[in-house]
């Protein structure tokens, strides 16, 4: 019985991924950052940060460290659909989503609070495309 509700349930979340990408925006390059406060700056007037690329099924760089108030931008280089999303085991913790990203897209998010955040994949994470940021601290050269 489990496994008929399990077939059932696997079939609907493909189902529902294949309208998804049918449906997406096919513009290429937009930078979309779902967060609401604006990034502190390094001084030069942009955010500072690190950028991970989304290769075919897998973060590069996926586990980095950044200062509080880093803005990480995510880059698809791949030819797959992606999304970064803030959770563990695959459970959305509601902190971010980037939604779908198509190939050439990017997502933004910035960091102002201090912890690790865990993140993954929607259509990819059992196939183990996970990662982590860590936020510390900001040194400011002292």
């Amino acid at each position: 019985m489990k496994l008929r509700y399990y077939s059932l349930f696997l079939t609907v979340i493909f189902l529902t991924t294949g309208l998804t990408l049918v449906g997406c925006n096919s513009s290429s390059g937009t930078d979309t950052n779902y967060n609401t406060e604006e990034p502190p700056t390094n001084g030069g007037g942009e955010a500072s940060g690190q950028q991970v690329e989304m290769s075919q099924q897998a973060f590069n760089s996926k586990n980095i460290e950044v200062e509080v108030g880093s803005t990480v931008k995510w880059v698809n280089s791949s030819s797959l659909v992606h999304t970064v999303t803030s959770g563990t085991n695959g459970e959305s913790d509601g902190t971010f989503n980037s939604g779908n990203i198509s190939p050439g897209e990017t997502f933004s998010y910035t960091f102002n609070k201090v912890g690790e955040f865990n993140y993954f994949c929607i259509p990819h994470y059992s196939l183990g495309m996970v990662g982590k940021v860590a936020v510390v601290e900001s040194n400011d050269g002292y």
